[in-house]
């Protein structure tokens, strides 16, 4: 009962229901260069759960992670730091001291979108690489209310492009393994939508939504886990890829460097 009531907005490995999730993301964490890892500064602007810190801490020079709750199941240490942050301001990192800064799955929560940007853009070394992922509004099957909004492809180009002149946005696509898990989580939700006729998904407060998104959002995947359980925990971060953004993309992934001139 209590994986069903668990948000969905920090996922982990701990179930197998949430392994499509948690692979998406993990793929995000792989698709990062090297180049950007060995000996290089990183810092994780809200970690989660750490997952994706445990997987490539060890390739850095140093790795702070930042977040409003700190990693239950991770150790830190003199090379692996966590720091309580309250976005989108880094109070207390200095400007210009970061080659790396990730930030998967962030933004969307942010109501100030540009501070949070203008922030990370401060703390980044002149020359230094910026790695961002947020879902694609127009592959959403509903409202999340834990989301303060969600970009449409050209939205999110315009929104990067603001702040950082050298960039590019690619898209996170799945092969079929991963898009028929998709569709069906796609009919499982307009199913349960069809007893919202009052629309109450749009209509009511995100705080008075967000207990009953938990607790459905995660009864489904648990649903779909047990009626295709070799489909669900099949599903391996290879099976995702990185390709040019159009619409069909689960997410976006950012990479934006800050110019070597820029202080």
């Amino acid at each position: 009962m209590i994986a069903i009531l668990k948000t969905a907005e920090r996922a982990d490995s701990h179930t197998y229901a949430n392994n499509y999730i948690y692979q998406r993301h993990v793929f995000a964490y792989k698709a990062i260069p090297s180049s950007s890892l060995h000996g290089k500064t990183v810092l994780e602007v809200g970690c989660g759960e750490g997952y994706g810190m445990e997987m490539l801490h060890h390739q850095a020079a140093q790795w702070l992670a930042i977040d409003k709750k700190k990693p239950a199941r991770v150790e830190f240490n003199d090379h692996k730091q966590f720091q309580y942050c309250l976005l989108p301001h880094l109070t207390g990192i200095p400007s210009n001291n970061f080659d790396t800064v990730i930030c998967f799955q962030v933004i969307e929560h942010i109501e100030d979108d540009h501070a949070l940007l203008r922030e990370m853009k401060r703390v980044l070394k002149p020359g230094g690489t910026l790695y961002l992922t947020t879902p694609n509004k127009m592959m959403s099957l509903t409202r999340n209310p834990f989301h303060v909004r969600e970009y449409a492809p050209v939205s999110m180009q315009v929104l990067i492009a603001k702040h950082f002149h050298r960039a590019s946005v690619e898209g996170i696509y799945g092969n079929d393994i991963v898009m028929d898990y998709y569709e069906a989580n796609k009919k499982n939700v307009q199913r349960i939508l069809k007893f919202d006729v009052l629309d109450l998904q749009h209509n009511l407060p995100a705080a008075l939504l967000r207990g009953v998104y938990s607790l459905m959002n995660n009864y489904n995947r648990l649903q779909l886990a047990r009626k295709s359980p070799d489909i669900t925990a099949g599903i391996l971060h290879t099976d995702f890829q990185l390709k040019p953004l159009d619409s069909g993309c689960l997410d976006y992934f950012v990479t934006a460097r800050k110019h070597p001139e820029e202080a």
